[in-house]
C-alpha cells in the first residue's frame, strides 16, 4: 500500500510518496503556486492508496483534498495522533496540525522530557513531558522564523536590504549586509538556545530536543545546546497519523 504524505506550510508544500518502511520520494512547491494543474504536475506518475494531508494554509489544504478526493483523505488531529494525550491542552482549538504531527513523531525519536523544534517560516517549540506514565503535550513557544525575521526588516524598512549571505557574517559588521547577518548567525541562535533554557527550568527537568525545518542545520552549527537534527521528523508524524512508519 502506498501513501501520500502533505506538508503544507505557509511558504513551501512538499509531497512524499511513501510504503511502509520505506524510503519515500519527496517533491516540493510554493504554496502560492499551488492550483489543480500545479497539483496534477507535482504528482505525475505517482499512485496512492491513501492520503494524509498536514495543513496550516486552508485555502491550500481545500484544494489538495478536493484534487485527492478520488482516495480516502485522513487529517492529523488527537484522534489519529494517541499516542500523545492532548487533553489537557487548554488551546487545542487553535494548535496547529503541524505542531501536532511533530510533538507525535518526536516521542519516537528522543526521550521524555522533549522539544521539538520546527524552524521554517514561523519557529515552533512543542513541549512534551511524562504524564501518568504516557506522553502528554502541555504547550509549547512561537517565534518568527530566520529568514521572516529579516524579510520583516527588509519590509519594514526603507533601506535595509534582504539578505541572502549570512553564515560567515562577523559579529561586528564592516556593512549593512553583515550586521544584519551577525544577527542571524548569532543572535537567533543564541534565541532558540535562551527559549529551551526557559523550557528546561520551567519544566524542572533536563530535555531532550529534537530540530526540524529548512533552517535547522544552520541554527544548529550556532547553537551551544546539542539537539538532534531529523529532517524528515515532520513526515514521520504524518505518517503515523496513518498508523505507519517511516
Amino acid at each position: 500500500m502506498k501513501c501520500l504524505l502533505v506538508d503544507n506550510s505557509n511558504t513551501r508544500t512538499k509531497f512524499a510518496l511513501c510504503a511502509e518502511g520505506g524510503e519515500p520520494e519527496i517533491r516540493m512547491m510554493r504554496t502560492a503556486d499551488i492550483t489543480p494543474q500545479s497539483l496534477c504536475d507535482i504528482t505525475r506518475g505517482w499512485h496512492y492508496d491513501k492520503v494524509c494531508i498536514c495543513s496550516v494554509v486552508p485555502w491550500a489544504a481545500q484544494l489538495i483534498e478536493q484534487f485527492c478526493a478520488g482516495a480516502p483523505v485522513i487529517k492529523p488531529g488527537p484522534e489519529t495522533l494517541d499516542m500523545i494525550n492532548f487533553k489537557n491542552y487548554p488551546g487545542m482549538a487553535t494548535l496547529g496540525a503541524d505542531r501536532m504531527v511533530n510533538a507525535a513523531a518526536a516521542v519516537h525519536e528522543v526521550g521524555l522530557p522533549l522539544v521539538a523544534v520546527d524552524m521554517g517560516t514561523a519557529t515552533t517549540f512543542d513541549v512534551v513531558v511524562e504524564r501518568e506514565g504516557s506522553p502528554c503535550f502541555v504547550g509549547g513557544v512561537i517565534a518568527p522564523g530566520l529568514c521572516s525575521m529579516m524579510d520583516g526588516l527588509h519590509g519594514c524598512t526603507a533601506q535595509l536590504p534582504v539578505v541572502k549571505t549570512w553564515q560567515s557574517a562577523p559579529v561586528i559588521g564592516r556593512n549593512t549586509q553583515e550586521a544584519m547577518g551577525a544577527a542571524m548567525r548569532v543572535g537567533y541562535p543564541a534565541m532558540v538556545d535562551a527559549i529551551l533554557d526557559a523550557i528546561e527550568e520551567e519544566i524542572g527537568a533536563e530535555i531532550h530536543v529534537v530540530l526540524t525545518g529548512g533552517d535547522a542545520e544552520a541554527v544548529s552549527a550556532g547553537m551551544r545546546r546539542e539537539c538532534k537534527i531529523s529532517p524528515l521528523l515532520t513526515f514521520r508524524g504524518i505518517a503515523l497519523a496513518l498508523g505507519q512508519s517511516l
